[in-house]
């Protein structure tokens, strides 16, 4: 039986960097994807070609809160 909880504090895996990221990373990117934050404000965005797919992936993933 497997652990369903997400641990929110642990690095994991991230759809829209495409590697491992720490939960603060994972914490600043998803208020500047969820619009809560300007997207300038994370330098690990600016290197994300299409910001609207980062949306979307952000928003699929289970690390993902609703705001």
């Amino acid at each position: 039986m497997s652990n369903s909880r997400v641990d929110y504090e642990a690095d994991h895996y991230c759809p829209v960097y495409d590697r491992i990221i720490n939960s603060d990373l994972c914490y600043d990117s998803m208020m500047c994807l969820h619009r809560f934050f300007k997207v300038s404000s994370v330098k690990e965005l600016s290197q994300v070609e299409d910001i609207d797919k980062a949306r979307m992936k952000c928003e699929k993933c289970k690390y993902s809160e609703e705001c």
